[in-house]
This record gives C-alpha cells, structure tokens and sequence, in this order.
C-alpha cells in the first residue's frame, strides 16, 4: 500500500506536497477547535478525500516503517524534487510512535524541509525533555486556540495564534507575531521559525 500524499491543496500549490490523517480522531481529546475545524468543512469533507485520509491513518498502523519509507520514496525518487513538506493540513500527530517517524524523515531527508503544526504537545515535550534532538530541517510548530486553552511549552518552540472573528476570544497574541498571508508557497515563513517566534492567521 502506497501512501496518499496531496499535491493540489490551493494554499500550498503543487510545490508543497502534504500528508493528512482524519482530523478529530488523530487530535488530542480535549481538542478546542474542534467545532471550527476548517479540516472538518469544504473540500475536506469530500467523499474521496476523507477516504484518502482514513487510507493513510490505516497505512501507518498496518505498517508505520513503510509509511515513513513511502514518504521517504516520494520525495527522494521522483522526477520533482521537493524543497518543502507539511505534516497534517488535516489531521494531528497520533502517537510517539508517528512523532519519531518524523524525526526520523527529516534527518534522511537533508534537503527536504518539514512542518508540522501541532496541539499534541506532550508528545513533543517528552521527546525533548528525555534529550530527544528536533532535526534543523523540521519545524515543530505549537497551535494556541483560544484564551481559555493553555499551551504546555517549556522549551519555547514557535507557536501559531488565531485572531478569532470575535476578538473576546483571543489570547494574549505576541505584538510581533506575523500575519500569515494565507499562500504556503509565496511565504514559507513557519518553515523557518525560531524558538519563541509566532504566527497569527485569521479565523477561517
């Protein structure tokens, strides 16, 4: 079984492939944004879409070693060669055992930079905490929500805040957060974030 992996999502073009999970049931339990997920509505909820993503969920709990080494496959044998890959338009990271799958890629992958935005944070924070290494080429991204949700992050890692229609909602959001400008591939700034550096997108 070969992974599906995205090349047509419209914010990142075809220049930024994407693997997605079904979101929900690969998020943390306790998930906040459930109710406005955007991964929930639109072109997320065609029929072959969800399919692909429940496809891919399955690939990796069947065979998690050959569906990092699908991924590897895709960006190391073809014609095109990707400068830059995102974890989970849809979805979230499962378990440690997936989260080690990443690292793992992305120290095979030297040219290849990676993203993953985030809500499991402790599975970040006890990879780190027990002297786990981020590799350079992969960017680990906290997701905030709303002010009422607490993110656990001791190491400082970026994190990405929503400005929420309704402002009452709102963290307190860093001054020098920058705005995304809502196109991956003319940007690719959360590719590149430091430590304690943020994002702010507006609500979808």
């Amino acid at each position: 079984m070969k992974v599906k992996i995205s090349v047509t999502n419209s914010k990142l073009s075809g220049a930024i492939p994407s693997i997605n999970l079904p979101a929900v049931k690969t998020c943390r339990a306790n998930a906040p944004c459930k109710h406005l997920c955007y991964a929930t509505r639109g072109n997320f909820t065609f029929p072959k879409v969800k399919e692909s993503h429940v496809y891919n969920l399955a690939c990796f709990i069947n065979d998690s070693k050959q569906y990092f080494k699908d991924i590897y496959d895709f960006l190391t044998t073809g014609l095109t060669t990707y400068k830059y890959f995102r974890f989970h338009s849809s979805g979230d990271i499962p378990n440690k055992e997936y989260f080690l799958g990443m690292i793992n890629l992305a120290n095979a992958c030297k040219h290849t930079k990676f993203l993953a935005f985030t809500k499991k944070f402790e599975i970040v924070n006890d990879y780190l905490n027990n002297g786990g290494k981020i590799p350079k080429n992969l960017s680990v991204v906290f997701s905030a929500w709303d002010k009422k949700f607490k993110i656990d992050n001791p190491h400082k890692l970026p994190v990405t805040y929503v400005n929420f229609k309704n402002s009452e909602l709102n963290p307190v959001i860093p001054k020098n957060a920058s705005p995304c400008g809502g196109k991956c591939y003319n940007c690719q700034k959360c590719w590149h974030l430091k430590s304690g550096q943020s994002v702010v997108f507006t609500q979808h």
